[in-house]
């Protein structure tokens, strides 16, 4: 699995500091499209020719592990954000919102452009009913909302801790890391990873058991952990984990689908884990056009599937998290389209 460096210069969609939303309610006919907005921008990295969830992770590290996080409350950013917020040309993993950034003796420097992220949140009406179930298979409507968040980098004010720079470490140290969350997983499949006459990497369902080529095959660690990652995070979808629905051959919408979550749900693992990956023949011009194709047809998919890798990579993790109504710092100032 490929992880080229990002290129700075790729354009994302902002918008400007301190702007403040109408206080009338914008129609429905000129709200944004935020499914749309977001896959715009994956969109824009990808005709740049780079793959945003495929970015190298030997960079500036903070404790609290790899990921963006809000600067004020020390929340890790999740799913598509954390894809949105690498996109950045920033170094500093550390975001927050104008109104944040006032309430700690800050500010955000004048003319600075800030970046849109994206939450869920549920539905009124229906997050009063609380735990009532009529016993019908019912699915509770969410709504997209988003907001602006700015880089600690575009601030002044702001007392900001030391980040740690990047050290090429040992590579035995990246394969402790990485067998330990292999080994760590008490749920995980049957793994068949020695073989020497196996000469593809895939996961099968049916035997809920991965199969790869022996170690010595691949031509370094992070080549080999990041595949075997992508087989774990496809097999965190048999029935008996997280259930997806797997596509039936090659192709087809199913299968295009669940292919983009093993791949980001494999970069958020490379991510933990550590490890980078600069020289392989991942970044081709054939593949970043498929999943263009891809993306343009369907302007859901890459938020879904991000949730979908999240979860997939919590799972492979043993990690838990509550399910929040989010009001975030400026909900009144979001929109929302129904999910």
């Amino acid at each position: 699995m490929y992880m080229p460096r990002f290129n700075a210069d790729v354009q994302q969609q902002q918008q400007p500091r301190g702007r403040k939303q109408a206080m009338k309610k914008p129609s429905t006919s000129s709200r944004p499209n935020i499914y749309q907005t977001v896959t715009d921008r994956i969109l824009s990295s990808l005709k740049a020719g780079v793959i945003p969830w495929e970015k190298p992770w030997k960079a500036p590290r903070v404790a609290g592990g790899p990921f963006p996080r809000n600067f004020h409350t020390g929340k890790p950013y999740r799913g598509i954000n954390v894809l949105l917020l690498w996109s950045s040309q920033y170094s500093s993993p550390f975001w927050l919102t104008f109104r944040q950034a006032q309430e700690l003796k800050g500010s955000v420097r004048k003319g600075e452009r800030g970046t849109p992220i994206v939450f869920f949140k549920q539905l009124p009406e229906h997050a009063r009913k609380g735990d009532e179930s009529t016993g019908e298979d019912e699915r509770v409507p969410f709504v997209l909302c988003h907001y602006t968040v700015f880089n600690v980098e575009q601030c002044d004010g702001l007392t900001l801790p030391e980040i740690e720079q990047p050290t090429n470490a040992p590579e035995i140290d990246e394969d402790e890391i990485c067998e330990s969350i292999v080994s760590g997983w008490e749920n995980r499949p049957a793994l068949h990873l020695t073989s020497t006459t196996e000469y593809r990497a895939y996961y099968r369902p049916s035997t809920d058991s991965v199969h790869m080529p022996a170690r010595c095959r691949f031509v370094d660690a992070p080549h080999y952990y990041s595949t075997l990652f992508h087989e774990l995070v496809h097999s965190t979808g048999h029935e008996n984990r997280l259930n997806r629905t797997f596509g039936d051959h090659f192709g087809d919408e199913l299968y295009s689908k669940e292919e983009l979550v093993a791949e980001m749900g494999a970069v958020f693992l490379c991510a933990i884990a550590g490890i980078a990956n600069e020289h392989t023949d991942r970044n081709t011009t054939a593949y970043i056009q498929n999943w263009i194709a891809k993306l343009e047809a369907d302007n859901r998919l890459v938020i879904h599937a991000a949730a979908n890798a999240q979860r997939a990579a919590d799972c492979i993790l043993g990690d838990t998290f509550e399910v929040t109504t989010e009001t975030t710092e400026h909900a009144t100032d979001a929109f929302a389209e129904v999910a």
